[in-house]
């Protein structure tokens, strides 16, 4: 598809941050103070005999929490494309508590979507060697760096329980703010971004369906709104799968964008402390982790929630693969 004048513009919008213009990561911040932990108090009392992934969005309502909780999801979805949110500690609440408590959240925000083979929909990111409860190997159950990229659904969140003994930061960066700086600095790399490659999640490699039908680009344009989907590691499985290997203008924009991902004028690095959490707009932002290392009685450990927004953001049909491939996932173990 040969690209137009819309392709090379300049993104002029909140999503298009560089961690130089926010000013540090401060500037995502959002500290839970007063009068909402009174409402998170009366919302656990209402629902501590249910079980947490029973709980709907009119179990988790409180007047004092809503319009909090409707700030940060327009946050996600239509201002920056990421929101970190702190305030709770484990000093006031328990891990249990404090699941409950990000579930409830999440349920303002999206539908809670599978994320592995197993339909589960309430993730637990931690060092988790091959095996039955990894049978795929997938590298958020490893202890290994994970370099930016997006996920499935629309809105990613993760919840810190415990940290690592030593490493474990999480990054984040804008997606548009490192497709202005390609058309800044190499505008002859954004063809073939928009081009892509096909995709094949580990899930997917040994079943009926391994492949997307076509290529997944890296950036797209859909109601005049870009949007980014990229996960490197699933196009080097489809190239193997196909045994073609991906075009060497393709390597090197991936080289450049892989590059520009981790600039330090670009991202933002934190460390999310027992408690915190972050969310990205999978669409706008593109996130990543350092590798870490486990102590024998500290273990790092993140809930994870995948979550699909109904109405959200109008993304190709190339974007929305693996998700359908989760749901029909959940759907299999639900009946």
């Amino acid at each position: 598809m040969p690209l137009t004048p819309v392709h090379y513009r300049i993104i002029d919008h909140p999503a298009a941050w560089t961690n130089w213009s926010l000013g540090g990561i401060e500037a995502l911040r959002v500290e839970l103070r007063g009068e909402p932990f009174a409402a998170i108090d009366d919302l656990l009392e209402r629902i501590r005999r249910m079980p947490t992934q029973a709980v709907t969005c009119k179990d988790f309502d409180h007047p004092a929490l809503n319009r909090l909780l409707a700030h940060l999801f327009a946050e996600i979805q239509h201002g920056r494309g990421a929101v970190i949110v702190g305030g709770l500690t484990r000093q006031r609440y328990s891990d249990a508590e404090l699941e409950r408590i990000y579930w409830g959240f999440c349920t303002h925000w999206g539908i809670a979507a599978a994320q592995s083979a197993f339909g589960d929909r309430l993730g637990r990111v931690k060092n988790t060697p091959v095996g039955p409860q990894n049978p795929t190997d997938r590298r958020y159950r490893s202890d290994e760096e994970l370099r930016p990229h997006t996920d499935s659904f629309e809105i990613a969140g993760y919840f810190c329980l415990q940290k690592a003994v030593a490493g474990g930061a999480s990054e984040i960066v804008s997606a548009m703010a490192l497709h202005n700086e390609i058309l800044r600095t190499r505008p002859d790399l954004l063809p073939p971004l928009y081009r892509g490659f096909a995709y094949s999640s580990s899930e997917a490699a040994n079943s009926d369906r391994p492949l997307t039908m076509g290529a997944v680009p890296l950036f797209s344009y859909v109601g005049g709104q870009l949007s980014c989907r990229y996960v490197r590691s699933q196009m080097e499985r489809a190239a193997r799968k196909l045994g073609t290997p991906m075009p060497d203008d393709l390597i090197e924009a991936l080289d450049y964008f892989d590059s520009l991902s981790s600039r330090e004028d670009l991202a933002v690095r934190f460390m999310l402390e027992p408690g915190e959490m972050y969310l990205v707009n999978n669409f706008t932002t593109l996130h990543a982790r350092t590798s870490f290392i486990d102590g024998p009685r500290r273990k790092r450990q993140l809930l994870r929630m995948w979550l699909e927004v109904p109405g959200g953001r109008r993304v190709m049909p190339e974007y929305t693969w693996q998700a359908n491939s989760y749901k029909r996932i959940g759907a299999l173990r639900a009946s």
